[in-house]
């Protein structure tokens, strides 16, 4: 019916390998930023997404989504983030509840020089081993999973006590 948690068939096989590869990169990657860059994978990941936003800004909810980070958690991270100067806060003038987070200079600044660095890191752990096949598959794959976490986000929750 699903996948063996334990790994006995090939889509249990495949979930262990994902999750256990997945973890790895994740943690050697956080490592690596934390030792050479003096952040962690969280904030960079947060300085990527406001590098490739309209102004440098965007919606802490539409954040919170992306990063799939509770409000609570995200407004730490932002919060931990602005007394770095890498990050600064702005009110909604069109909603009075919501606010922007928005990259300053010195926030640029740091996500160029941490960007190349973390670039090569990525380029050894993960595309010195996979080919154009690979990433095509790897790819064609993740967009499927993405694809099927978004229909069930707008099911919205489980609440008929049984698992799907």
């Amino acid at each position: 019916m699903g996948a063996d948690p334990v790994g006995t068939d090939s889509v249990g096989t495949a979930w262990r390998l994902f999750i256990e590869t997945s973890t790895r990169i994740h943690t050697r990657l956080d490592e690596d930023l934390r030792k050479h860059c003096r952040m962690s994978l969280s904030d960079y990941h947060i300085l990527l997404i406001l590098h490739e936003c309209p102004d440098g800004r965007t919606r802490m909810r539409d954040l919170s989504r992306r990063m799939v980070f509770s409000t609570s958690r995200l407004s730490y991270q932002i919060d931990v983030m602005v007394k770095k100067g890498w990050l600064r806060r702005e009110s909604a003038a069109e909603d009075r509840r919501g606010s922007y987070a928005v990259l300053t200079a010195d926030g640029r600044a740091t996500f160029a020089a941490a960007a190349r660095d973390h670039g090569a890191v990525v380029d050894r752990l993960f595309s010195a081993a996979v080919d154009t096949d690979d990433a095509a598959a790897l790819t064609r794959v993740m967009r499927t999973i993405t694809t099927h976490l978004d229909h069930l986000d707008e099911d919205g929750p489980d609440t008929s006590g049984e698992r799907r």
